[in-house]
């Protein structure tokens, strides 16, 4: 079986681009399947020749050389889409099933009327997030818009779908009338499948793996852990910047003067053994997203054992069964603060939750079974490409939208 991704795995040129563990913990593991034959492709600005192609670690690598961020931008990512979609004209049929990863960067705009079956898994959905966006204008709520336009017009093209959560299976059966869904969690690196150890001790840490990003709720954590200092001496370890200066301007800006230098830990972008480091040294995860599908956060921390407190947004009831696999709480500061508190003072909660949340974890991410489920699903696709062509017609080929 011959399988092309369409994915956002990042061109080793792209030192900056992010490393989209999911989609490179399964590519790992399908790799190794017999019969099974993975190239992945993508695209960026930083080629010197249009299309380069090689082969690393048992998978062949595409990636096409498309206009920069700001041209893709400015072109409304129409000269971007129409470069993907030649190429694939020439070349689909050497294929049998195209899996496109995600519907935010107009993958199904580039494989629209092309005649080979399709899978789409959702990572989240673009359309639905720029009413999240605090504020009435901004570059963020601009270009989700944009994004979500193209997804709004083509996701109904794709007629079959790998979803995660109660939230993206209702969503995608609205925004695809009649398409089938197929359930399947995403790959957990293998870093985070340890036991839940004891309860950290010497001064509490309480991570946050959004660093300064306001829709993954930064200005509320700041504010949340200027609460729980007025309770314990706590500690703040921000992953995904290392702008110690940033975060403690924003906490002044805020008023919050409870939060000093010796307060917070800026760490930057960690790999996954780091990671699962700072999980077993944190007391709770704090995820107070705006919006979110399936965070992959949130599952690694589970994973490994640590307590989570997550906003009740999105798919994340899906992940977090409140009280038994973590707690849920709102953006207000005051309830992120609350949940957090009774983690850092309550053992017996913490331990219990933390034993229950891998549990669920280790057994909702085995690589064995998402696998075997990803495979399956593969076989569904094309069984229901080339047994039933006529019941469902070739979808007409669509304009990027004016």
């Amino acid at each position: 079986m011959k399988i092309l991704w369409l994915a956002p795995y990042p061109h080793p040129l792209d030192a900056q681009a992010h490393p989209v563990p999911w989609v490179g913990a399964l590519a790992d593991l399908l790799k190794q399947e017999p019969g099974v034959t993975l190239t992945i492709l993508n695209w960026t600005h930083r080629l010197a020749v249009p299309v380069e192609e090689f082969e690393r670690d048992g998978i062949r690598f595409i990636y096409l050389r498309t206009p920069t961020v700001r041209t893709d931008i400015l072109t409304l990512y129409r000269r971007r889409i129409a470069l993907v979609k030649a190429y694939l004209r020439t070349h689909c049929r050497a294929y049998d099933l195209l899996h496109l990863h995600g519907s935010e960067l107009q993958l199904p705009a580039m494989t629209a009327g092309l005649p080979v079956p399709q899978l789409l898994t959702v990572q989240g959905l673009v359309s639905q997030y720029p009413r999240f966006v605090p504020g009435l204008v901004s570059w963020r709520k601009v270009l989700w818009t944009l994004a979500g336009r193209y997804e709004r017009r083509y996701l109904p093209a794709i007629h079959h779908f790998s979803c995660r959560t109660h939230w993206d299976q209702a969503l995608v059966q609205r925004l695809s009338p009649g398409c089938t869904v197929h359930h399947n969690w995403e790959v957990i690196r293998p870093a985070f499948f340890r036991a839940p150890g004891p309860r950290p001790t010497g001064r509490p840490r309480v991570a946050f793996i959004g660093g300064t990003q306001v829709m993954k709720g930064f200005h509320e954590v700041l504010a949340a852990f200027d609460l729980l200092r007025q309770h314990l001496d706590v500690q703040l370890v921000v992953a995904g910047t290392d702008d110690l200066a940033a975060v403690l301007a924003a906490a002044a800006a805020a008023g919050l003067h409870r939060i000093g230098p010796a307060d917070v830990v800026c760490c930057g972008v960690l790999g996954a053994p780091a990671l699962a480091e700072l999980f077993a040294e944190a007391v709770c995860l704090l995820h107070p997203s705006y919006v979110d599908n399936s965070p992959n956060s949130v599952c690694e921390a589970q994973a490994a054992g640590l307590p989570v407190v997550a906003s009740d947004v999105g798919g994340v009831r899906s992940l977090v069964e409140h009280e038994v696999t973590g707690l849920l709480c709102t953006l207000a500061p005051a309830s992120i603060a609350a949940q957090a508190l009774r983690l850092l003072t309550d053992g017996a909660l913490h331990q219990r939750l933390a034993t229950q949340a891998a549990a669920v974890a280790h057994q909702r991410h085995d690589p064995a079974t998402i696998v075997a489920r990803t495979l399956a699903i593969y076989q569904a696709v094309l069984r229901d490409f080339h047994q039933q062509p006529a019941a469902k017609p070739r979808p007409r080929r669509l304009q990027a939208p004016r």
